[in-house]
């Protein structure tokens, strides 16, 4: 009779002290003020984005220009851009922690990007890819670094001025250049800013 009264007793003390051991370690080696939701990626930050401008097609066998090992290149309406890297570059990539998901997003730190425009410059067949930020500035890839070393390197605030409302190509009789155009129309010449 006696073991009957306690046996709901000990059942609840039981119950008591398991929800309060899984509270208890439930805390360890969290930061406080940390929340328990997993950190979100740059990929989860894309999937709920809207593209609105993808790039293909980028080495192709018929090119001229010396491969960037690059197979897309995507930009998102909340500015994120994606690039899809191949090969070498892809291998330097994951070396550097820099790739989610198959992707490497060079242009976080530098902050949103309103467009992009993959261009060529001088005469030897380099191309990069210079983007257009949210604030007016103008950000680029490193040809160097990209092309011969096949890593991203970002080049921040190109030429210093802050109110660039787009990039274009330009044709010369024997080269290429590239010319980034002010809110004034002033078109400023940017080679020089793209170290090749």
């Amino acid at each position: 009779m006696l073991t009957k009264k306690r046996s709901p007793l000990l059942s609840l003390m039981l119950i008591i002290a398991m929800m309060l051991m899984l509270v208890s370690c439930g805390g360890k080696g969290d930061d406080p003020g940390q929340s328990a939701e997993p950190a979100e990626t740059e990929e989860s930050t894309t999937q709920s984005a809207e593209v609105i401008k993808t790039l293909e097609e980028i080495d192709t066998e018929d090119m001229m220009d010396i491969p960037l090992q690059i197979k897309s290149i995507t930009l998102y309406d909340d500015g994120t851009l994606k690039i899809v890297p191949v090969e070498d570059l892809l291998k330097n990539a994951e070396t550097n922690n820099e790739v989610v998901d198959g992707a490497v997003y060079p242009f976080t730190d530098s902050g949103k990007v309103k467009d992009f425009y993959l261009v060529r410059f001088g005469n030897g067949g380099f191309r990069t890819l210079i983007c257009l930020m949210d604030d007016g500035t103008l950000s680029a890839l490193s040809a160097n670094e990209l092309i011969e070393d096949h890593i991203f390197i970002v080049m921040d605030r190109l030429t210093g001025r802050e109110n660039y409302v787009n990039v274009k190509e330009v044709t010369y009789d024997d080269a290429f250049g590239v010319i980034g155009i002010t809110e004034d129309d002033e078109e400023i010449d940017l080679d020089f800013s793209l170290d090749f």
